[in-house]
């Protein structure tokens, strides 16, 4: 039979582990030491343009820019506005929704789905997950007010909004079997579509006449936020590992005073698999995935690994300035992963020994390596072939 596993056990945490602040992100931590350039390459795309090499033509790149065509990307901005957006709208002499907190999970869920979500799940708003502070510096502080509020001191969260809300949004199995070319549209896409996600069920959620903070990765930590929402577990590359497509999702999330029933922790099993499976470690270009066990603390010499958790601690730096030497944002682990693969039956019945028997998990390791599973495809063809949905 599968398994759940407890939160406190699929990612253990020390006593006295202190907030996150958002501005020790590798990302923000670039962006100050090039002068606010985080993304400085796209300076030289006209090189590598000009280099013939497949997969970073014009129209590669064209290919991939277009795909994060949305309105805003920080805090209580576009569709992530902390205020509501105006299409729905509850008359003043209609009470608000309530039903039970099951029913609303239900609900909400179904909704969410229905906006291009692949799962949602529901959690408990814990605080350890929230930044100490945004990207730019400013607090982010809990209050008793109804809605939250922005100043140019401090971030406001109510301490009313202790649902929340974790959704997954898709990232398309045939265009990440092209990473780290710019045919790897599925990153940039996945943050289009989280936006319009998170902003799009929060506005459903304030038709129903109740608060809602939609958000991507600007106010709090993803990754524990969707395990502790039963959306999968942390694997060995730092990232969400889910049973329906692996790490091949992007988060984002709602914090709400719409009471919801807290959604089963993920079947147990992934952690079992990354644990003998090195295949993120062993492709990563800059070395920047561990090989051994989970540990307390990173051995990187870095802020951006924040210590107290027991986990595989990625160089999130060193990651980093690989995305930014190749241009593209990688995502080289994300398609070699042993969990990546297109639906299908004989994929379905290995997951289910991985949940149910992982003694055979060094065999599966084997045989996906074996099989040739998680090899970029050749850029050269791509456009020449029709679209197929992934």
């Amino acid at each position: 039979m599968e398994k759940e596993q407890p939160f406190d056990e699929t990612y253990p945490m020390k006593d006295g582990y202190k907030r996150f602040d958002a501005q020790n992100t590798a990302f923000s931590l670039k962006q100050r030491r090039t002068g606010g350039k985080a993304f400085s390459y796209m300076n030289e795309k006209g090189e590598k343009m000009k280099s013939d090499m497949p997969g970073f033509s014009l129209l590669d790149y064209a290919f991939k820019e277009a795909a994060e065509t949305y309105t805003g990307h920080g805090t209580d901005t576009g569709y992530y506005s902390w205020s509501p957006l105006g299409v729905t709208s509850k008359p003043d002499d209609i009470p608000r929704w309530e039903e039970s907190p099951e029913k609303a999970s239900k609900v909400v869920k179904k909704a969410a789905k229905f906006y291009g979500a692949v799962n949602a799940g529901f959690c408990m708003m814990d605080k350890r997950w929230i930044y100490s502070n945004t990207s730019d510096g400013k607090p982010i502080v809990f209050e008793d007010v109804e809605q939250g509020y922005i100043t140019d001191e401090k971030v406001v969260i109510p301490n009313s909004h202790k649902y929340v809300i974790a959704l997954t949004v898709p990232m398309e199995f045939i265009e990440n079997s092209y990473a780290p070319t710019n045919i790897e549209v599925t990153s940039n896409m996945g943050y289009s579509r989280m936006h319009v996600l998170a902003g799009t069920v929060a506005e459903f959620i304030r038709g129903l006449g109740w608060n809602a903070i939609p958000c991507g990765n600007d106010i709090s930590l993803s990754v524990p936020t969707a395990i502790q929402a039963g959306l999968g577990h942390l694997g060995r590359m730092g990232r969400l590992i889910t049973w329906e497509k692996g790490p091949l999702v992007r988060i984002c999330k709602v914090y709400t005073d719409l009471p919801l029933a807290p959604s089963p922790p993920a079947p147990k099993g992934i952690i079992e698999f990354c644990d003998v499976c090195m295949k993120c470690a062993k492709y990563c270009p800059s070395q920047s995935i561990p090989y051994g066990p989970r540990t307390w603390e990173s051995e990187h010499d870095s802020v951006s690994n924040n210590n107290g958790t027991y986990k595989w601690y990625t160089n999130e730096e060193s990651c980093f300035d690989y995305c930014h030497e190749v241009g593209t944002g990688c995502s080289i682990c994300f398609r070699c992963c042993d969990f990546t693969h297109e639906r299908g039956i004989s994929h379905e019945i290995v997951k289910w020994f991985i949940r149910n028997v992982p003694q055979l998990n060094r065999f599966f390791v084997w045989t996906d390596e074996l099989l040739g599973y998680g090899k970029i495809s050749d850029a050269k063809t791509y456009w020449d072939e029709p679209y197929k949905p992934s």
